[in-house]
């Protein structure tokens, strides 16, 4: 079959490899649609190792997954599989057994893999998953929007994480597919959201999506540029912080800038990839006075069913969202437009 493989940094070979072998709590899918993400790039470029012993490869990339099942084994009549089925993949492959996995929590699993990470994902013609972490998807969803239930899975943690009430006032920092998904489901809520970012564009598309209120914090020459976040948040919530704070970005900046513009009794739910030495200084007392929550929120446990009927019902749009798509042959220029932001990208989908 046909795969983009990763060897290292600047490295990634389109090439024929074998096709994979399912074991027998495994079945084969053809990939229809894998979603490209940000941390494709961080590999890519040597900003971040992948999962494999060394951190290199040979590794095919990919774990925003939708597929067809085309070998199913003698277990996935039991999930209710068939070949034929189009499924989403869970990439985070828990093994459902552990103590960590027997208390609910997932993302702690002792014997995780992990789909494009760990081992061999979606930038190619076919992979193998287990069966418990392929769900099938409703015919009325697209297969674009089938790879992104995975990204979108990780938005539905953060804002259950953020516990939000209807009427708060809710900030979310980085209008990426992250922080744009967060905007819909959090009006879904009943809040009143803002959207902190430095694109405009990206900033336009939150507003259509819903956002009360979008602020450029970097460029001057935007017309929704503001000075200053916590003078123009009290402007908009009657003198008072924000509620609820969610960052999608691991910007440093954006981390810090949470603790200040977030008010009494808020929440604040940080969920953005930060690098091995980064840092947040907490001031102790005025957080303490504050009542404040503070919550890292990791993965997407058990949230996958939830996000699938979100989908479903449209109560998510990923039409403004999933702006542009490549073949795996195309995948080189696909890095370079994310990497430098060309053409007004936001989300990409290879399709094999």
């Amino acid at each position: 079959m046909k795969a983009a493989v990763f060897y290292e940094a600047e490295d990634l070979r389109v090439e024929n490899v074998p096709e994979p072998d399912a074991a027998a709590d495994e079945v084969i899918v053809k990939v229809l649609a894998c979603g490209f993400c940000g941390s494709d790039v961080e590999y890519y470029y040597g900003k971040s190792p992948v999962g494999t012993a060394d951190g290199k490869g040979p590794l095919v990339l990919g774990h925003e997954i939708c597929g067809e099942v085309v070998h199913a084994g003698n277990l996935a009549e039991q999930y209710g599989l068939a070949e034929g089925d189009r499924v989403a993949l869970n990439p985070v492959q828990s093994c459902n057994a552990c103590n960590a996995c027997r208390a609910g929590k997932l993302q702690f699993c002792e014997n995780l893999t992990v789909l494009g990470v760990t081992m061999n994902g979606g930038f190619a013609e076919y992979v193998n998953t287990k069966i418990a972490h392929a769900y099938k998807i409703p015919e009325s969803l697209t297969n674009e929007q089938g790879a992104f239930v995975e990204m979108l899975s990780s938005a539905v943690y953060s804002v259950k994480r953020s516990e939000v009430e209807p009427e708060n006032f809710a900030v979310v920092y980085g209008p990426g597919p992250v922080g744009l998904s967060m905007v819909q489901l959090l009006k879904n809520e009943g809040a009143r959201v803002a959207l902190i970012g430095t694109r405009d564009y990206r900033l336009g598309i939150g507003k259509s999506l819903g956002a009360d209120h979008v602020w450029n914090v970097r460029d001057q020459g935007s017309p929704h540029y503001v000075p200053d976040v916590g003078q123009a948040i009290m402007d908009a919530n009657g003198g008072a912080l924000a509620d609820r704070v969610l960052v999608a970005t691991a910007s440093v900046e954006a981390n810090q800038q949470a603790l200040e513009i977030s008010g009494n009794g808020s929440t604040v739910v940080l969920m953005g990839l930060a690098g091995p030495d980064d840092a947040i200084s907490v001031p102790l007392l005025s957080n303490l006075y504050q009542d404040k929550t503070i919550r890292f929120s990791l993965l997407y446990p058990l949230q996958w069913p939830k996000t699938l009927r979100l989908l479903e019902d449209a109560k998510v749009d990923t039409s403004q969202i999933i702006t542009h798509s490549a073949t795996l042959d195309g995948i080189a220029g696909a890095l370079e437009r994310v990497l430098n932001r060309e053409d007004e990208v936001v989300k990409t989908v290879i399709t094999p």
